[in-house]
């Protein structure tokens, strides 16, 4: 049995002194010895019928004892997290340890904890929000969105080149009269949009034409390219152009898209997918607009290594997403001038904000015991099954092989502690257009 002492130090930060019996502490140095002597090779013992003494002698005195301390706390320290019903966010630091056969072994282990919050009002604030106006412009608007993924592409014989046209070329990229292969391309493909910073000089060739022109590497999205601040010269030889034929908006188009008996059994389900995604959107932004406020009103500092942890979520993400545009974090610090801990430093105040709100939330879903019944896991899991056109049983199967319903509980529970915040607060919708989200948005 073990005794346990919980000394509370700075904020959420915890001495743990454990106490372990003399019958464990000799158990442990029984077992020790006894997979010692069956794994050392010592010349004139048989393995498995080594004395002790020799083993002591053959291993070391001090690395016997390290070896059977960090058993001991290896085993001992879970037990002694759930028995003081503790929850730690850092790695323990041994202060202080002393063990020796035939006695009980004591040791110390500090390390951060969640914080304990105090009361706070969750209730009764008022979040003033958009909501977008769905109306037959935004349907319409859809529609044509869905018309032009249906589209076919043709060759367009004599024709100049416009927007909406797709396009094939020889590119030809230099700076300073160095021609960049990776810039460059004899087979390039692209659709030219109504912004293309880099295609739109070529507006109006013709096929076969060459054009020359230059631009200008400073957009904000451009910082993290190594001609950032310099003219690059482009050289586009056009060879081919298709131009997008819609198809009829009738009913025989929305019979090819599913199950629709007409267009305007189309529209209405474009309608209600609209109205669906307006409400979802407007109630997220409420939702934020109330943490902010929950936030505000009540204070609390955050452990240092959960903070850490959090800058560590948003930098792999950006990694990942920056990776598929070619480059990586260590271009980006390579170029900047800046050092790993002053790039980390810039997400400080996001990750303070993101864990504060976590932790928020998730006390507000114990106080008032909002859990996800496996009934609630059971329909969730059928919902998406359907919506991957899987059956539910494979969908089980493999969310319990990579640790998902874990993840799938914990955004059921966050969207039913959502949902609550939104039903006991008041919420004001300002209707506007979609062109008008964002657009001189405030929170009351």
């Amino acid at each position: 049995m073990l005794k346990t002492q919980v000394q509370e130090l700075e904020a959420n930060r915890v001495a743990l002194t454990v106490e372990v019996e003399t019958e464990k502490v000799n158990a442990a140095y029984a077992s020790f010895y006894s997979r010692a002597a069956r794994s050392v090779k010592i010349p004139g013992f048989r393995q498995g019928k080594i004395p002790r003494a020799v083993l002591v002698k053959f291993i070391g005195p001090d690395s016997v004892k390290e070896q059977v301390e960090e058993e001991l706390v290896q085993e001992v320290y879970p037990q002694a997290i759930r028995e003081t019903k503790l929850h730690p966010v850092s790695r323990f630091e041994l202060e202080e340890s002393s063990l020796a056969e035939g006695q009980p072994f004591v040791f110390k282990a500090v390390f951060e904890v969640r914080p304990r919050l105090g009361e706070f009002n969750y209730k009764n604030y008022t979040s003033q929000v958009q909501r977008e106006i769905v109306d037959d412009e935004s349907v319409t608007k859809v529609l044509n969105q869905v018309r032009d993924q249906h589209s076919k592409t043709e060759p367009i014989e004599g024709a100049s080149l416009e927007i909406g046209d797709y396009f094939s070329a020889n590119i030809e990229v230099s700076h300073q009269g160095e021609v960049d292969s990776e810039l460059s391309d004899d087979k390039a493909a692209h659709k030219m949009g109504e912004n293309d910073k880099l295609f739109n000089p070529c507006l109006g060739m013709k096929v076969g034409e060459t054009r020359t022109y230059q631009v200008d590497i400073n957009g904000d999205e451009e910082k993290n390219s190594k001609y950032y601040g310099k003219t690059l010269d482009y050289k586009v030889t056009l060879n081919r152009v298709s131009r997008p034929t819609l198809p009829e908006l009738n009913d025989e188009f929305a019979k090819q898209l599913g199950e629709f008996d007409n267009l305007e059994a189309l529209k209405g389900k474009i309608r209600e997918d609209l109205e669906e995604r307006a409400k979802y959107d407007a109630e997220e932004r409420a939702f934020e607009g109330l943490l902010d406020q929950i936030i505000e009103n009540y204070k609390f500092d955050v452990p240092e290594s959960m903070v850490q942890s959090t800058i560590d979520f948003f930098i792999e993400g950006l990694d990942r997403r920056w990776r598929q545009f070619g480059t990586t974090i260590q271009d980006y610090l390579r170029n900047s001038g800046k050092d790993v801990n002053e790039f980390r430093e810039t997400f400080r105040e996001r990750a303070v904000r993101q864990t504060r709100t976590m932790l928020l939330v998730d006390a507000i879903g114990d106080r008032e015991s909002i859990e996800v019944t496996d009934a609630d896991y059971r329909e969730e899991i059928e919902k998406r099954a359907k919506e991957y056109n899987m059956p539910v049983e494979k969908l089980l199967s493999t969310l319990s092989e990579n640790d998902g319903e874990e993840n799938v509980r914990f955004s059921l529970r966050s969207q039913k502690i959502r949902d609550f915040l939104l039903k006991n607060n008041q919420i004001n919708y300002d209707m506007v257009k979609d062109a008008d989200i964002n657009k001189g948005e405030t929170d009351a």
